[in-house]
């Protein structure tokens, strides 16, 4: 191919003829990645209410980062080959000019493939079975290892993934489900996020979790609450709080079912519930399953539609530890 020679320098050094052939590059790569980083931020300032913002956000992110890393792996590993000079001799040499150019397309866009499937499929990065929802694929890496850096030695964490998918999953095909962007808002309270951290008008979830956890949280602000590493800090921290004040229990399991009780209606109805256990005739407040859970505590009295505030606390126990637990049992291995 005798046209090889008119546009490929093989003069000078490496390093040099390399950054002489990518410094152009530099500066678009640089604006790529400026563009996909805006992108990143508009989506997730806007209050989509659900997934189209997380899904649009991480695809437009990450096909911008994986196209400038490509190009710019290409241009590294064939710094001497420029395709406006292909495309200038493709005149005098149409068939040469067309086979380099083909060849190094084909190189390009299997590069470009091959880094999207590595950064954007994170249920094989993390090892996690087939049949979770969408999202707990992305999500769930970030709760273990929140787990595992505040509560190491957590009993189960099957029970912290059923947890999740009980606070953001109306159904496992619903786009809130095992999203950072699941949101409950009534006229009484507002809830965001993987554990649904919350905000009445006489209680801040949030802020009392920062003034506890000092230099834990900074940077989470009702302005700014999509984060999900906060989240699953928040609900893995808030567990560990319900859990380790729980003694009299009959084992770990009663244990996990108080603690959801806990995280869902307070430490102090919790105790209300237990106390009210011990002084009825065969009820064992060691026990929450058939003993607590039958116990007064909660009103009774309408709270969310027709349900009553002391059927949804002790519905929501119920449905984490019996109902979506099995699904996450593999964590507990």
């Amino acid at each position: 191919m005798t046209f090889l020679p008119d546009f490929i320098d093989v003069g000078q050094p490496r390093l040099v003829r390399i950054w002489q052939n990518i410094r152009g590059d530099v500066r678009r790569i640089g604006l790529l990645l400026l563009v996909g980083a805006l992108a990143l931020a508009a989506m997730r300032l806007v209050p989509w209410q659900g997934t189209p913002g997380d899904l649009l956000s991480m695809l437009v992110f990450v096909l911008v980062a994986m196209f400038a890393c490509a190009h710019l792996l290409r241009r590294i590993m064939l710094p001497t080959v420029q395709l406006g000079a292909l495309a200038d001799r493709a005149a005098a040499e149409p068939l040469a000019a067309a086979i380099v150019f083909l060849a190094i397309a084909v190189l390009q866009t299997g590069m470009l493939l091959a880094l999207v499937i590595l950064f954007a499929t994170p249920g094989h990065a993390a090892g996690l079975p087939p049949g979770l929802p969408e999202k707990a694929y992305r999500n769930l890496p970030i709760v273990l290892a929140e787990q595992q850096r505040y509560w190491p030695d957590h009993p189960a964490r099957s029970v912290l993934a059923a947890q999740i998918e009980q606070e953001t999953c109306p159904t496992l095909q619903s786009r809130q489900c095992w999203s950072e962007r699941a949101e409950l808002r009534t006229p009484r309270e507002q809830g965001i996020g993987l554990g649904q951290i919350t905000r009445t008008a006489r209680f801040d979830a949030m802020a009392a979790i920062q003034q506890q956890y000092a230099g834990q949280f900074a940077g989470w602000s009702w302005d700014q609450p999509y984060d999900a590493r906060f989240q699953a800090r928040a609900l893995v921290l808030q567990g560990k709080r319900c859990y380790l004040p729980i003694t009299g229990s009959a084992n770990v399991t009663e244990r996990l079912a108080m603690s959801l009780n806990c995280y869902n209606a307070g430490p102090g109805m919790l105790a209300i519930s237990r106390t009210r256990c011990a002084v009825r005739a065969g009820c064992d407040p060691a026990r929450w399953f058939g003993h607590v859970e039958l116990a007064e505590g909660p009103s009774r009295h309408a709270g969310y539609g027709q349900r009553s505030f002391h059927a949804i606390s002790r519905e929501y126990v119920r449905r984490i530890m019996q109902e979506r637990r099995p699904r996450y049992r593999f964590l507990d291995v």
